[in-house]
């Protein structure tokens, strides 16, 4: 079994030294600083949506593993300052170059790559519970109408996910935070190609132009829910196991 955990980050950052663990830029290609850059892979090859990184985020780098990863047999997504918690086996070594020269330094305490067991497992991820509906919640932190709009995408495009679309948005408080998962490769495909399928079309509408900054964010914030529905509408055909997840010190 092949594992790869891509961990994505906008800026050089220190991975953990784990052969699983691979650090890859997102946006990469509207990055200023690539000289900087230039011991990281980025999501600028291939079949890629970089120059999007403003508005789907870690999504960019997502995308660049459902098209251009095809040796995996499984894969993840993890951040540069968020990884999953360790069960049995942990690491807490990371590394950075100093003058063309890998340094090996201690950090926070992960879930090391061996740590994830497959043998009845098809897809891990992050779980969390707010104690109110999923719309108000997001409404506190991000443009409620972005949600209708979701909505109808998934009534034009997706009409399967529909009933598990409404029964989510009206009934249950959690979202899968993070936009962090890690699947068998042809389930992180299903998924990302369903995914996609909503959120490229809305790319291509208006209604974020005059967000600022933060709130041009949107197809991450909005990916953050969709996982939670398309989680339960396949909960059934799928062993989808949640794992609590840590924001680690940079070094």
């Amino acid at each position: 079994m092949s594992l790869k955990i891509y961990v994505a980050g906008h800026k050089k950052f220190c991975p953990p030294f784990d052969a699983t663990y691979v650090p890859i830029i997102g946006g990469m290609s509207t990055r200023e600083n690539k000289d900087e850059l230039a011991d990281f892979i980025g999501d600028d090859t291939g079949d890629n949506i970089s120059d999007l990184n403003n508005i789907f985020c870690e999504l960019t780098v997502q995308y660049w593993i459902w098209k251009n990863d095809h040796s995996s047999d499984f894969v993840g997504l993890n951040h540069y300052r968020r990884y999953f918690s360790k069960k049995d086996h942990g690491t807490n070594l990371y590394y950075k170059y100093m003058n063309d020269m890998k340094v090996v330094c201690e950090g926070d305490e992960i879930a090391a790559g061996d740590d994830f067991n497959f043998s009845n497992v098809d897809m891990i991820a992050p779980h969390r519970h707010h104690g109110e509906p999923v719309l108000r919640q997001y409404a506190r932190h991000h443009v409620l109408e972005d949600m209708l709009l979701v909505s109808e995408q998934i009534r034009d495009i997706q009409p399967a996910y529909v009933n598990a679309c409404d029964f989510y948005f009206n009934n249950c408080d959690y979202f899968h935070h993070t936009n962090m998962i890690i699947a068998k490769k042809e389930i992180f495909d299903a998924y990302s190609e369903w995914l996609f399928s909503i959120l490229m079309p809305l790319a291509d509408k208006k209604f974020f132009l005059n967000y600022d900054k933060y709130q041009k964010r949107v197809m991450g914030f909005l990916s953050e829910r969709l996982l939670s529905v398309w989680i339960l509408k396949n909960r059934r055909d799928f062993a989808i196991v949640e794992r609590e997840f840590l924001q680690v010190r940079e070094l």
